[in-house]
């Protein structure tokens, strides 16, 4: 995902951070330089560039991005009270763009939203309107295709590597994850979308098609799967319309443990990943096959029960197409508790009107 940012307001915000002020030219006034906010999308077609036929029937635009291999899903409804809109065909794919035209204090410029295949379709009336619904286009309908396959005695890398082949995509996967050793993955026919879910949670992490790529890598390691740190995106109170936060207490854990089966002894052991607390550690219920494989389920387990001690939804009046999923953010302006948290988006959804406004509401889960 790309953002062209204003290098006008970037470079004042660049200023103001270094407790300089912005050169004159550059210098932000409510009488000469102040731009209402204005949002603007773009839309292809099967390649053709339709924007500038559908944007004056635009009602509403709504995108959601998830983490994980659950496709991404883009609801798109459009007046046709003229009845010269054709409804789109089966199959057909759509590519948008969102972004703001203006806006004081906004980053400016279009973000790429990815390739949609159009899965269902309608029209009602009146007032004559059609409304789209698609899916991202990069989850190809052979993910979740059972087959007979098993992978035993191989590499994270070679698994991913090995589905994301059979499906057309390049693989890209974190180093450190891409290096660890599976015992044994899949047993019966089951589809790779189930096997990378069974792989991501594993090892608490996530795997998501974007641009043709299949992408593995730890939940909330604030990187990409090459290794790029992401930027951090800050949201101060201000800037927000409302949220709404919750923590959910638990026992002061001791951490994960996890019983495998020594073969040599004919005997249960088990092991422990380290909570930090001095209660109980859980138990998983589930006996492995080696402690390899224990140790790897104890460490997801302590991972995704440090993620859900706190979630967060945030609502945005001013929509940020440029964040998405695993986008590390940092709160700032409320309570001291959840400014305390370091946050990673879960899930985001980015909508916009016919009238040039946008919103972004994201869903946050804490790290510590």
């Amino acid at each position: 995902m790309t953002t062209n940012l204003d290098p006008l307001w970037w470079d004042s915000q660049e200023a103001a951070a270094a407790g300089e002020a912005a050169p004159e030219s550059q210098a932000v006034t409510t009488t000469e330089k102040y731009k209402m906010p204005i949002a603007a999308w773009a839309v292809t077609l099967n390649g053709v560039d339709l924007t500038d036929k559908i944007n004056p029937r635009l009602l509403s635009l709504s995108i959601s991005e998830k983490r994980g291999e659950e496709a991404d899903q883009m609801d798109l409804t459009l007046h046709d009270m003229d009845g010269l809109l054709d409804i789109p065909p089966k199959g057909a794919t759509l590519k948008v763009e969102m972004g703001w035209r203006q806006g004081t204090g906004l980053p400016t410029g279009m973000t790429d939203k990815g390739t949609y295949k159009v899965d269902e379709a309608s029209w009602k009336g009146p007032p004559d309107q059609i409304t789209i619904r698609a899916r991202s286009a990069d989850m190809t309908d052979a993910f979740r295709v059972r087959r007979e396959r098993s992978f035993v005695g191989k590499t994270v890398k070679d698994i991913v590597g090995a589905i994301a082949g059979d499906n057309g995509l390049k693989p890209q996967i974190d180093a450190a994850l891409g290096a660890k050793t599976i015992p044994a993955l899949g047993s019966g026919a089951k589809s790779d979308a189930a096997l990378l879910r069974a792989l991501g949670k594993r090892f608490d992490a996530v795997a998501t098609v974007k641009a043709g790529t299949l992408i593995f890598a730890p939940i909330g390691s604030g990187k990409t799967a090459s290794g790029t740190q992401l930027p951090t995106e800050t949201i101060d109170r201000s800037q927000t319309v409302d949220v709404d936060y919750s923590r959910v207490d638990q026992d002061d854990r001791a951490g994960v443990s996890a019983r495998w089966h020594d073969k040599k002894t004919g005997t249960r052991k088990s092991v422990t990943v380290d909570g930090g607390g001095e209660g109980k550690a859980k138990r998983l219920r589930k006996v492995y096959a080696s402690e390899e494989a224990a140790k790897q389920a104890a460490a997801a387990e302590n991972s995704r029960l440090s993620r859900s001690k706190a979630k967060c939804t945030v609502n945005l009046p001013y929509g940020r197409p440029d964040i998405f999923p695993e986008r590390p953010i940092t709160l700032t302006g409320f309570k001291p508790e959840i400014n305390g948290h370091k946050w990673v988006v879960a899930e985001c959804t980015h909508s916009m009107d016919g009238s040039g406004g946008s919103r972004t509401s994201l869903m946050l889960e804490a790290l510590g």
